[in-house]
Parts: C-alpha cells; sequence; structure tokens
C-alpha cells in the first residue's frame, strides 16, 4: 500500500455529476424559469423568476445531443462557467427567443433549449462555491455580522449595514453589470467586494453572523452610523444627508481613530 495521503475529494466535480439528457420534445425537469417582467394579469402556471432563483458562483456546463438542432451554451461550451455569466446568459436567451425555455430542479440544476426540437444544455451548480446574493433583505437576515476586511481588522456591523454594502455591490452602473459582487457561502458565511474581479482577494471581506450587543453605542455626527462600523478602507462610504461621504474615520495602526 502506498504512504501517500489520499487526494482531497473533488467538491465541483462531485457536483457536477453527469445528468441524463432529455430528448427533443420531452419535457424539461423542475420549475419553469422566466427572466421578463411579469404582466399585471400574471402568468399561467408555476414559475420562479430569475431575481428570486439561487443563482450559485459556478457551474460546470453539459451540452447535450439528444435534440434534433444542436445546443446553445455560455462561453462557447465551456466545461465551467461562472453564475453571473449563466443568469446573464439566461436573460438575454430567453426574452430573445421566445421559444426557449429553461428550468430548475430541486437539486439547482438548470435545464435550457431554444426550442423543444433542440438540444438542452444543463448547468450543475458547485454548491460549495456559494450563491449569489440577489436578494439581501431574504439573505443577509442576522441582526449583528462580524465583518472582517482586507486588513485583518474585525469590526460589528448590523445586519442592515451589511446589506447596505451588498447594495453597493449590486449597484449596476449606466452601461454594464455591477463591478462587485456578494455571496452567500454554504456555511452562512458571506464575502463581498466593492468592485474587482471575483479572484481579485485583496479588498474582499467576511462577514459572520453574530449576536447583537445591547447596545450600538453613539452615532458619527457626520454619517448617523455607529462608530463600530466605519470602514477602516473607505470602501463603503457611508453618506452624510448632502450624499457626500462620511471623512471623520480613517485606519491607523492601532485601530480606528478620529482623522
Amino acid at each position: 500500500m502506498s504512504d501517500e495521503p489520499a487526494a482531497p475529494p473533488d467538491t465541483h466535480r462531485a457536483d457536477a455529476a453527469e445528468h441524463s439528457d432529455i430528448p427533443a420534445r420531452q419535457p424539461l425537469p423542475g420549475i419553469r424559469l422566466i427572466a421578463y417582467r411579469v404582466p399585471d394579469w400574471g402568468i399561467e402556471g408555476e414559475y420562479l423568476h430569475l431575481d428570486r432563483a439561487d443563482i450559485h458562483v459556478t457551474y460546470s456546463q453539459t451540452v447535450g445531443r439528444a435534440g434534433q438542432f444542436p445546443a446553445r451554451g455560455v462561453a462557447y461550451g465551456l466545461p465551467t462557467v461562472s453564475g453571473r455569466d449563466v443568469n446573464s446568459w439566461l436573460r438575454g436567451s430567453l426574452n430573445f427567443w421566445l421559444s426557449s425555455e429553461a428550468r430548475m430542479s430541486d437539486d439547482g440544476v438548470i435545464r435550457y433549449r431554444q426550442t423543444p426540437n433542440h438540444s438542452a444544455v444543463t448547468f450543475a451548480p458547485a454548491t460549495a462555491s456559494g450563491v449569489l446574493i440577489n436578494r439581501p433583505d431574504e439573505q443577509v437576515t442576522a441582526a449583528a455580522y462580524r465583518v472582517t476586511g482586507p486588513t485583518g481588522v474585525t469590526q460589528l456591523w448590523r445586519g442592515q449595514a451589511v446589506r447596505d454594502a451588498i447594495s453597493v455591490c449590486r449597484r449596476k452602473p449606466p452601461v454594464g453589470w455591477p463591478a462587485g459582487w456578494a455571496h452567500l457561502m454554504p456555511d452562512a458565511t458571506i464575502r463581498f467586494e466593492a468592485g474587482g474581479a471575483p479572484w481579485d482577494t485583496e479588498h474582499i471581506y467576511t462577514a459572520e453572523a453574530s449576536t447583537e450587543p445591547a447596545s450600538w453605542g453613539p452615532s458619527c455626527d457626520e454619517c448617523r452610523y455607529p462608530e463600530s462600523e466605519h470602514d477602516p478602507l473607505r470602501l463603503w462610504g457611508r453618506s452624510r444627508a448632502d450624499g457626500t461621504g462620511c471623512t471623520c474615520w480613517s485606519y491607523a495602526a492601532h485601530g480606528p481613530s478620529v482623522s
């Protein structure tokens, strides 16, 4: 027997296990996904809007061959794709190809095909990668969080302050998609960044649910946030009533102090 330690399990490969292909004109499993605005008179049948769907951070992509026409996939058929790309691609495809269909099964697997005669493409989630936060009020529910920034300094933030930071992450510029992101991890911790690519670890913040203190102490005279929520790096600008950023705190070697 070899004395070498066993290789750790490949969780992504396990999550990306082979899923059965769906023949042409056969129903796709799961609940119907939609991306367009729901009309005032409603939509017949059960559905889930992408705004309310749990989209994972990473997916494996399998392009099926059981249809009469080839399947369309994300990023030219790459085996691994990001959830943000899957989300935007599904929205564009479902809104453009009116005959297209996408469904999500109970295990989070998404299947899409352009018409009933096309082959289906399957997106299997890597569950260890976490879920994109698209509903902060529902997904970020603790009253308090211990937030650790790139400097290693840990501060106690109210749940509302974390949700405010995530809203900054998800704010869309006039053109394009948000530069920031926020992920809800399987252990219920939160990872978020104001901007930049998700693989850039320089400015990543983590938030872990914590017990709410008996008192948050006095609020800042400028921004009205508790002093414990002044971000040392000032990536999360706490705005004053006139809309300008709060400038009264900065990070020093011994911790936050009045500038």
